[in-house]
């Protein structure tokens, strides 16, 4: 039997509870992962998104430990800078050099993203990894480990589930190209996984 009431601070949904937010609103939930569930405006089924929100949780995670155990989680590159005349700003100018720029659009849970890179270092040796991650979170959707000399890879952005990601590629030795953004329109991508994982307050 369907109700018609409003969600109140403290009340209690069970899974099967669906749940409307109108336009220019939003609804925070707390859910089995250590952090809350934010959802935007839409129609939504509780144990559908907790359960969809707790997976995507646990892979951060899972992708956090890994690179911490690579040593790859805060490390930094030490960039050689230009400093624009007459002003505060300032741009590194050794980073990897992407050759795709810009906002990618993808509209298929099938279509394919071919990207290539060029190293300033040329006597690198070492090997990559494509880092994607949430745009409204940062919280990491996939990394994927690049053999040393490859400088091309093809991946599927639909694959996620994410309407809207970023990405970049970063070398074992912490130097790493500039992020670019994804958007995906497809009917399975979700325009709306705003929980902050790396917010400890959220």
């Amino acid at each position: 039997m369907y109700t018609r009431e409003k969600v109140r601070k403290g009340d209690f949904l069970s899974q099967n509870d669906t749940i409307s937010i109108s336009e220019k609103g939003y609804l925070t939930l707390d859910v089995e992962s250590a952090m809350h569930m934010k959802l935007a405006p839409g129609r939504y089924i509780v144990g559908e998104q907790s359960k969809r929100h707790n997976k995507w949780y646990d892979t951060h995670l899972a992708l956090t430990k890994e690179l911490k155990r690579k040593g790859m989680i805060m490390c930094k590159f030490k960039y050689k800078t230009l400093v624009v005349p007459g002003s505060d700003r300032h741009y590194e100018i050794d980073r990897i050099e992407l050759d795709q720029k810009g906002l990618v659009t993808i509209n298929s849970d099938t279509a394919s993203l071919s990207i290539s890179w060029a190293n300033p270092e040329y006597k690198y040796k070492g090997g990559y990894h494509l880092v994607i991650r949430d745009f409204y979170n940062n919280g990491f959707i996939d990394i994927i480990e690049i053999e040393a000399g490859e400088s091309t890879l093809t991946f599927y952005p639909g694959s996620y589930g994410h309407k809207h990601m970023y990405y970049n590629i970063i070398a074992d030795n912490c130097r790493a190209s500039l992020r670019y953004k994804i958007q995906v329109n497809s009917p399975n991508a979700y325009k709306f996984s705003e929980t902050n994982y790396m917010d400890p307050n959220n």
